[in-house]
């Protein structure tokens, strides 16, 4: 039995009143019969959007007009969002764009199911008596976890809407669903339709993809990597990230990696967190290894170069410029103290330039790095290292930032009679540096000697004497 709320019960009883019934569709069946959680609440009847609107304002309930032309009305009762569409079928123009080019209201919920995407998509709950309807057997399908398209003809509903291939992967990662094999041969053949979705929608599902693991439950890498994998076996790879497909068949030192790069990428970007700043960074941080490679025959550089083409990749597909350089940040120092013989006093001049949350980064992404190249598991010495300095660093109260360093730009003009400009600003950074090293002199006592005595070769360095001593 699926539950509904007290809120869309009555919606549904005003609906019956207006002499029709109500049906949720989608997630709400879907996941309720997976026994998953529910984000949206998607619902339909027969009634027009005019007619939903007029009874929402007899009832007191909140609307919002998303989309009347596409029959779409959201609808507030107390704190809760529904989304009612009238039942209709959809006409799309050549090409594979994601909107409709001409909607025809309906009547029924057979006709209805079969404009929707997968089956598993199509199943109706009455929400007043509790009974489902599964025109186009999404039952079975959900039983067997399989995506399948709503039509007998994949390529009818494929065709119609390119993004459909990319939410079609998207379904299978979050659920770990297989898919159809039919639909699946269809969507390699119509992955081409992708040229016509706008990047911010591509950019939406791709999104979705490398955070599928999380969206119903805990972490898990092998969801993230049945989606890449099947983005890249359908060709979206190819099409949407060309400068990482580029990687595919580059082979890597046996010793050190079990994949190729592109492969090695997907496999990283499935073994990070679920943060999508660090998932990105994942799947792009090798992407520089293909053009350095082509020049030299080596991948000395790729990190350098890797910062720049994730910058263009990033950009193109209008993400915002906060992710864009924490992205190209990570992708750029991934490779830092690759042997793992930095001495501990300038990894912490390092740290205390990068800040703690960046290093902490990187010394994910190097065991990350590690774990997806197949062949070592477990500890990474070098991550675990950074780590653990890491920690000594907070604890002894490391200055990482300006905020947490014992004095203020004001401060600094007034010891030394400065004008504002740039000079203040290096001498705050140069006092960052020191302190990283030697965090027991963050007081203002000695932060105003060691400012003073800037113009010295010991800011930053280890003085003759420790200014630890003071």
């Amino acid at each position: 039995m699926i539950k509904v709320s007290d809120e869309l019960s009555l919606f549904a009883r005003c609906v019956e009143a207006a002499g029709a019934r109500l049906y949720a569709v989608g997630g709400l069946v879907r996941n309720g019969l997976l026994g998953l959680p529910v984000y949206d609440i998607d619902v339909c009847s027969a009634l027009r959007p005019e007619a939903v609107i007029s009874l929402c304002a007899r009832a007191g309930f909140g609307i919002v007009r998303k989309g009347i032309d596409f029959g779409m009305v959201e609808v507030h009762i107390n704190g809760k969002k529904f989304e009612h569409t009238t039942f209709r079928s959809d006409s799309y123009a050549e090409g594979g764009a994601h909107r409709p080019s001409a909607v025809r209201f309906s009547t029924t919920v057979e006709e209805d199911a079969f404009r929707r995407d997968f089956t598993v998509n199509a199943l109706y709950l009455d929400v007043l008596s509790g009974q489902i309807k599964d025109p186009t057997g999404g039952l079975t399908d959900l039983e067997k976890r399989i995506i399948r398209t709503t039509s007998p003809s994949p390529y009818t509903v494929l065709s119609d809407d390119g993004l459909r291939i990319m939410r079609m992967v998207r379904f299978a990662a979050e659920l770990y669903f297989d898919i159809d094999a039919e639909t699946y041969e269809t969507a390699k053949q119509l992955c081409g339709n992708l040229k016509d979705i706008s990047p911010e929608r591509i950019r939406d599902e791709l999104n979705k993809i490398l955070l599928s693991d999380v969206k119903y439950g805990e972490r898990n890498p092998e969801r993230v990597l049945h989606g890449l994998e099947l983005l890249r076996d359908v060709g979206a790879i190819e099409l949407i990230l060309p400068e990482l497909y580029l990687g595919r068949g580059i082979e890597q030192k046996p010793t050190h990696h079990l994949y190729d790069v592109l492969d090695h990428c997907l496999h990283t970007a499935a073994e990070i967190s679920p943060n999508l700043v660090m998932r990105l960074s994942g799947l792009l941080h090798d992407v520089g290894k293909p053009p350095v490679n082509l020049r030299t025959g080596k991948m000395y550089g790729h990190d350098l170069e890797g910062a720049d083409i994730s910058r263009e990749i990033l950009t193109r597909l209008r993400y915002d410029n906060k992710t864009i350089a924490e992205v190209c940040f990570i992708v750029r120092h991934h490779m830092y103290d690759l042997n793992n013989t930095a001495k501990e006093s300038t990894l912490r001049t390092t740290f205390g330039r990068w800040g703690y949350e960046r290093s902490m980064e990187i010394a994910e992404i190097r065991e990350a790095d590690v774990h997806g190249s197949g062949i070592i598991k477990g500890e990474v010495k070098s991550a675990d290292r950074w780590r653990e300095l890491l920690k000594k660093m907070k604890d002894e109260h490391t200055p990482f930032s300006d905020k947490e360093l014992n004095c203020t730009g004001e401060d600094i003009m007034r010891w030394l009679s400065l004008p504002p400009g740039p000079r203040v600003g290096d001498i705050k950074r140069r006092l960052l540096e020191h302190c990283a090293r030697f965090p027991q002199d963050n007081t203002p006592e000695k932060l105003e000697r060691l400012a003073r005595d800037v113009s010295g070769a010991f800011i930053g360095t280890p003085p003759r004497t420790p200014l630890g001593a003071f």
